[in-house]
């Protein structure tokens, strides 16, 4: 009996040895990073005055006088070869991506906020990339500055390089250890995916996807010619300069220009209106706190009802227009 009990134990521990585990319950997906939009807002141009009241950054004048069109020499980073998920894509570059903006005196002598938009690393010692018309129609005194996701902020103290007909500028924030963004040396295919991420009116760090359209080139008011690549994602006022990434998270164009096309009662005569816009946002808007309350004060006034019945809109399409990556790339490197 005593065997035969012995037995019965051994066979169950053989059991037990030879059953398959239980396979691990995933672990749960970590909260993401909230955006508190007008909070940013705020904080990041009492920074940029801040900097540029103590005279941190580089001054109007020699901003100004820097400007000419050359190349930076940045040795840039080189582009990866594994293809990423979009969520992948867009946690690799995020860290990398940043806010610039302004600020400038008044006639009263107090400072003002100027403008932001969108800016991204090239090299770990602090440079930057961002459309040239950022620094283009600037105020008497204008100075700029410079934050990372985190609210970390930096003055701009060099301006080295870019062209304006390139729509590519490329300066220096006073930070280390940064994460660069690789550059493409080739052209995106057209039909490719892409991906912005941008601060569009005040929505800040939103990721759009798209693909890309064409190439196309037009003459500006200088007479000289302009290389475009179009892409479907999305951006807005605050997007300039934001990194158009591939598959890869390389960058493959910078975002620039919209081109709204309208609708008119001379395109059935074959014109097509059409307006561009170089979306640098303007950023006098009321804040959730600055809205008109109600005699109680305490919620905002509902918006008072049109006396005529709006019309429809004219607008059927904005495309969106970037710098292609290898006009980047031969103005950020050697």
């Amino acid at each position: 009996m005593r065997r035969f009990v012995f037995a019965i134990t051994l066979l169950a521990g053989a059991f037990a040895v030879a059953a398959p585990a239980r396979p691990a319950a995933p672990p749960a997906p970590a909260e993401p990073k909230f955006v508190n939009d007008d909070e940013l807002y705020e904080q990041f141009f009492e920074k940029v005055q801040a900097l540029a009241k103590q005279k941190k950054t580089l001054a109007h004048k020699q901003l100004v006088a820097k400007m000419n069109p050359r190349a930076a020499g940045v040795v840039p980073a080189k582009p990866g070869s594994k293809a990423l998920a979009p969520e992948e894509v867009y946690a690799a570059a995020v860290n990398s991506v940043w806010i610039v903006g302004s600020a400038y005196l008044d006639k009263e002598g107090e400072w003002q906020r100027g403008t932001y938009a969108t800016a991204w690393v090239a090299a770990a010692d602090g440079v930057l990339v961002t459309n040239w018309h950022v620094f283009e129609d600037l105020q008497d005194g204008e100075v700029f500055a410079a934050s990372d996701r985190d609210g970390n902020i930096y003055p701009v103290t060099d301006f080295i390089g870019g062209d304006k007909t390139a729509d590519v500028a490329v300066f220096r924030v006073g930070a280390k250890g940064l994460t660069p963004l690789p550059i493409a040396p080739a052209y995106a295919e057209i039909g490719s995916w892409v991906g912005v991420v941008s601060h569009p009116a005040d929505l800040f760090y939103m990721f759009t996807q798209g693909a890309v359209t064409r190439y196309s080139t037009n003459k500006n008011e200088d007479d000289r010619v302009e290389k475009w690549m179009g892409i479907t994602a999305e951006y807005a006022s605050g997007s300039s300069g934001a990194p158009v990434l591939n598959k890869y998270g390389t960058v493959v164009g910078m975002a620039a220009l919209t081109l709204s096309l309208d609708a008119h009662d001379d395109a059935a005569k074959g014109q097509n209106p059409a307006r561009r816009a170089k979306p640098v946002a303007n950023p006098k808007r009321l804040s959730r706190a600055d809205q008109p309350k109600d005699d109680k004060g305490d919620k905002p006034k509902p918006p008072e009802k049109p006396e005529e019945k709006p019309k429809g809109s004219s607008q059927q399409m904005v495309v969106k227009l970037a710098v292609p990556g290898p006009t980047v790339l031969k103005w950020v490197g050697k």
